[in-house]
């Protein structure tokens, strides 16, 4: 009666509801005295009940419905129809040991439908040791459990080490034991330890009088610890592996650029149970959990071995997969240049990539040693405009001749990465060559015929010339040639180019022309001039040489060009320095020579053409950039390999060869070009360089040498400008 009394006080906290449609026979809840089954739906009208004890005979019944209105009536084994008030409980009602029914009949507050929900009550009978239900707390009966049934297995993972039973007994009287301890109808047993293997547990039922026993057999299997430690799957944040992975391949490679600093992995186990350890390069090992990445692995510039051990479920198994990651170096730079003869200026410095070099004649080639920065990056060398040449570190180059004057040499180190430096040495080989190659009068005849290895001459002239010039032409270029009238002082005398008038004294003059080499040794040319007596000119009288004619620039004064360097400063094409210098001797790069030719050509831009630009524009200077672009979209200039220009670059004998008669669309048919170095100039430029030598334009050195890599001086630039003019006028 107290549970009864308990349902009576709490209903009407639950009946306060909106009134519901006349027809409306849908309920709310169901309270009883037992277990319903299944759970309360309005969706099901037909229920079991299960009661606790067989030693309580009553139960009770009440109905919640939304409409107080709704009629409720009950009967219990087909007997009288009894009214029941809105949840409110009916009160006791009796069961008979066994199977009972209770139904319950809702009529709808208009009398148009009807329902009827029934009750099968089950009141245990006196004395019964059945187990009604069972649950465990891992894994499940096979086969499902059913009270007559007294045999089961089940089937746990490793992981499980321990099961709880819970028992519910058809009769509540009636006493448990799960694996011979005492258990409570309805509540979890403790706790069973499980081996590795079949673990038979015993739940015994006993009757209330103890007069019955029933004992159902669960055999726990518990399942053996894995020994899998593969992985299902490898995954880099950085980098893909090679091969593809598969979880029976252990080691795989991957290369990553190097910006990319550091990688994670992310293994995925396959089994779950394994755990999972990642170290890079020998360091402490980082737990890892499966699916997931790991924390950012540094990276070292270079090889990496990334390593990932499994250890599986069994604590022994252990299984390694080998990453070799390498990340690629962008270091390009040399940590050491030794040459064979000379000394580098500046001294070697791995961020300096320009040095010139200057050997004595004697030095025919040399060889070179460079220390890479760095060992994966590659070494490359190149002489003047040649092909690159691979060489390996730490090691002697080849013998690499050398031309006497200017010889370029490129060092070319690749990176790993992929990105290049270039290290340019300026090799000057000095030349011991102090000869000319021509000389000529404005009047008279030498006397023997000019002739580089004969040193004196004479020629007469009439008294009516009182002056004369010369016109030498040293045979290497690095040479100078300086020139004295009757013991007078020395005065510079540029080559191929017009002395100043020297005024001759009727009688003997002596004119003397002093050549010095490139490495100081000298060669003295003696000419006797000997100018006629007018009739009435008294004995001679020797007088000095007039002052020099005042120049636009102020260092050409004497030099063996300043009238050419007028005459191209006349015509617009060419300029000097802020400073007022021209500076004569300088060499010429790529760039000023573009601007030079176009100017003094006067070549126009094609309207329909582009710019073009070149790997390295932005070294072009401002003033430069028309020049060189007008350049190309005529075909003078056409770069580099690598789409460079190479603007800052001095420009060789070669290259302005090429260049000049490009200007003119002449090239010679064949070759070779009839210097005595023939066999230093490129196939591809020879037939350039014989059109220039018949046109005039250039000419040999010393011996008959082109030298094709040597430089020319902004004076002699002007010098082939102004012949190619003269030739362009002839044609």
């Amino acid at each position: 009666m107290t549970m009864i009394w308990i349902v009576s006080l709490l209903l009407p906290l639950s009946i306060r509801h909106a009134s519901a449609a006349g027809n409306d026979v849908n309920v709310l809840a169901i309270w009883t005295g037992g277990e319903l089954y299944p759970a309360f739906s309005n969706e099901v009208s037909d229920y079991d009940v299960f009661m606790d004890n067989s030693s309580n005979p009553n139960t009770y019944l009440a109905l919640m419905v939304s409409d107080d209105q709704t009629k409720l009536e009950y009967r219990v084994n087909n007997g009288t129809w009894n009214p029941i008030p809105n949840w409110i409980s009916s009160g006791n009602l009796f069961m008979n040991p066994g199977l009972n029914l209770i139904e319950a009949k809702i009529t709808s507050a208009d009398n148009t439908v009807t329902r009827i929900i029934s009750l099968h009550v089950h009141r245990p009978q006196p004395n019964d040791s059945s187990v009604r239900k069972l649950s465990l707390s891992e894994g499940a009966l096979s086969p499902g459990f059913d009270s007559a049934s007294t045999s089961y297995t089940v089937n746990v993972p490793y992981t499980t080490s321990s099961i709880a039973f819970t028992p519910t007994l058809t009769d509540g009287d009636a006493s448990a034991t799960v694996n011979g301890l005492v258990a409570i109808s309805g509540q979890a047993s403790d706790a069973i330890n499980l081996t590795v293997g079949s673990n038979n547990i015993p739940i015994l039922a006993t009757s209330a009088d103890g007069s019955t026993v029933t004992t159902y057999t669960v055999n726990v299997i518990r399942a053996a610890a894995s020994t899998n430690a593969d992985l299902s799957q490898l995954n880099l944040s950085a980098g893909s592996l090679l091969p593809l992975f598969f979880s029976g391949t252990t080691s795989y490679a991957a290369e990553v650029s190097n910006s990319v600093a550091s990688t994670t992995v992310t293994p995925t186990s396959a089994e779950a149970h394994s755990t999972i350890q990642v170290s890079v390069n020998g360091g402490t090992g980082e737990s890892v959990i499966s699916g997931t990445a790991s924390s950012n692995l540094p990276l070292a510039v270079g090889d990496n071995l990334i390593k990932v051990q499994i250890t599986a479920q069994d604590g022994s198994t252990v299984k390694t997969y080998s990453i070799s990651l390498h990340r690629r170096s962008s270091n390009a730079d040399l940590s050491g240049l030794s040459l064979s003869a000379g000394n580098l200026e500046p001294s070697f410095n791995s961020s300096t990539t320009e040095y010139d070099v200057k050997v004595p004649n004697a030095a025919a080639s040399l060889t070179f040693k460079p220390k890479l920065a760095d060992s994966l990056a590659a070494v490359e060398w190149q002489i003047g405009s040649g092909s690159y040449i691979g060489l390996a570190d730490n090691t002697d180059s080849p013998e690499i001749p050398l031309q006497e004057g200017l010889n370029i040499l490129h060092i070319k180190v690749t990176a790993d990465e992929g990105n290049a430096k270039t290290y340019t040495i300026r090799i000057e080989r000095q030349s011991s060559n102090a000869k000319l190659s021509g000389l000529t009068l404005s009047a008279g005849t030498l006397n023997p015929a000019f002739a580089e290895n004969t040193f004196a001459y004479d020629t007469s002239v009439d008294y009516t010339v009182d002056s004369i010039t010369l016109k030498p032409v040293v045979a290497e270029s690095h040479a100078t040639a300086e020139i004295s009238l009757n013991q007078g002082a020395y005065t510079s005398l540029a080559s191929g180019v017009n002395s100043v008038p020297l005024h001759l004294n009727q009688g003997s003059n002596t004119i003397q022309i002093k050549v010095t080499a490139q490495n100081g040794a000298e060669q003295l040319y003696s000419i006797i001039v000997n100018r006629g007596y007018a009739p009435t000119t008294p004995p001679p009288v020797l007088t000095p040489d007039p002052p020099a004619q005042p120049v636009g620039f102020n260092d050409i004064a004497g030099h063996w060009a300043e009238k050419l360097i007028v005459d191209g400063a006349k015509q617009g094409w060419i300029s000097g320095f802020p400073d007022g210098s021209f500076r004569p001797d300088q060499a010429v790069t790529r760039q000023e020579f573009a601007v030079i030719v176009t100017k003094a050509l006067g070549l126009k831009p094609d309207a329909q053409a582009g710019s073009h630009t070149f790997s390295d524009q932005a070294e072009i200077a401002p003033f430069a950039a028309d020049a060189v672009n007008l350049a190309y979209q005529k075909g003078l200039i056409k770069g580099y390999e690598g789409g460079s220009f190479q603007p800052n670059a001095e420009i060789s004998r070669m290259e302005m060869a090429v260049i000049l008669m490009r200007t003119v669309g002449e090239q010679a048919v064949s070759a070779p070009t009839g210097f005595e170095d023939d066999s230093f100039i490129p196939a591809w430029a020879k037939p350039y360089v014989s059109a220039a030598r018949e046109s005039g334009i250039v000419n040999g050195r010393g011996n008959n040498e082109f030298m094709p890599m040597s430089t020319a001086t902004r004076a002699e630039a002007v010098t082939m400008v102004l012949h190619l003019i003269d030739y362009n006028k002839s044609k």
